[in-house]
């Protein structure tokens, strides 16, 4: 997806009535958190679930390629949640490396965007970034949506549609990008707000704890 696909993407959400509540995985996921901890947000939009988890006594950094629409959401909302998280561009197509390690890493449908070898490195980079014992949760597109096959193919489960490229996961691949992570839920039950207004019901939830000693790519 090139930068003005992006932004206008971003545009676009900026009118739903749902950008101003935590996602129904954001809520779900929280009680396979820690009580508190350093929470890496990855593809944060406009930053509903940063601010939801801030709110819940994390320290959050939220991250995205555009991050225009985040802070003006994080400006909107209680000085208390405002203390505790931060906005950083991040660009996923590049490696990514941050200094201090994270409790959590949690990306809401901003996984499925890249090829193969982008979304491994991708994990590789989440592994790293995460403490012992850190929690990985990711929640994306299901190869049983109706979108899926429709578009130009690019390769296995990756289409362009409508001028952007989006993955789609089943829970096979979801396990195998997330295999240094002891799953504690993974099953393709997830919905969003939009979705569950179309009936769609089907999308993948990972949650998982980061296993020790694994040697990992750079």
């Amino acid at each position: 997806m090139n930068d003005k696909n992006w932004a206008n993407l971003h545009k676009n959400y900026s009118k739903q009535d749902w950008i101003n509540k935590p996602s129904i995985f954001a809520e779900q996921s929280l009680d396979y958190f820690p009580e508190h901890g350093r929470l890496l947000e990855i593809g944060a939009g406009h930053g509903q679930d940063g601010i939801y988890f801030a709110s819940h006594g994390f320290d959050v950094t939220s991250t995205d390629l555009e991050i225009m629409s985040l802070n003006k959401n994080i400006l909107r909302t209680q000085a208390k949640a405002q203390a505790k998280i931060s906005a950083e561009q991040l660009d996923l197509r590049n490696p990514f490396r941050f200094d201090e390690k994270f409790d959590v890493v949690y990306a809401h449908l901003s996984l499925h965007y890249f090829d193969k070898a982008t979304t491994e490195r991708i994990f590789s980079d989440i592994y790293k970034a995460l403490k012992s014992d850190g929690i990985l949760a990711f929640f994306t597109n299901s190869v049983d949506d109706p979108e899926y096959g429709t578009g130009t193919k690019i390769e296995e489960h990756y289409f362009e549609i409508d001028g952007i490229p989006k993955r789609y996961f089943n829970i096979e691949e979801a396990k195998r990008l997330a295999q240094h992570f002891t799953p504690l839920l993974a099953d393709n039950n997830g919905e969003t707000y939009k979705d569950a207004a179309q009936g769609i019901h089907h999308l993948i939830r990972f949650i998982g704890k980061k296993l020790e000693n694994i040697k990992v790519d750079i």
